[in-house]
């Protein structure tokens, strides 16, 4: 599995951690699967990959399907990891530094099982190539970049 490493740590600045899954979900049309929601935050909003941050406890996969089922209200099928991405940014909103790791994984939607929990979520189908220029953090959008060249690989 491919693993990326994004931005660089400032000297001296202290960096909250944050670790999540994040899935790729393509359509036959060659869409992925965005949410737009608050980027780090603020009041701005930005492009993601359906997923969030793991809770104690958790495994990834676990997270991964909780987190699609509250951003969007389906279930999910795993088809096997992607990639891992770590991106070191900062929060203005927030006024704090984020070291983001993310573990990336190939998905495909199955039942819609309940309205979606996180309002503020909106699922967006994007074309992957624009997809993919216009997301919020670089290692997601590296993600769909990957998934995109495997699926024209296939072809």
């Amino acid at each position: 599995m491919e693993h990326r490493r994004f931005g660089q740590r400032e000297p001296g600045a202290v960096y909250r951690d944050r670790v999540g899954a994040y899935a790729v979900i393509l359509d036959k049309a060659g869409n992925v699967a965005l949410v737009e929601a608050p980027a780090a935050g603020g009041p701005e909003r930005g492009l993601f990959l359906p997923g969030g941050g793991i809770e104690p406890g958790e495994t990834l996969e676990e997270c991964l399907r909780r987190e699609c089922l509250e951003e969007l209200g389906r279930e999910i099928e795993l088809k096997g990891p992607l990639c891992t991405g770590e991106e070191y940014l900062f929060a203005p909103s927030d006024r704090r530094h984020l070291h983001v790791t993310g573990y990336c994984y190939r998905v495909s939607l199955g039942a819609r099982v309940q309205e979606p929990i996180e309002q503020d979520h909106v699922l967006k189908w994007v074309p992957a190539e624009q997809g993919a220029a216009d997301m919020f953090l670089n290692y997601q959008s590296w993600a769909v970049r990957l998934a995109w060249e495997e699926r024209m690989q296939e072809k």
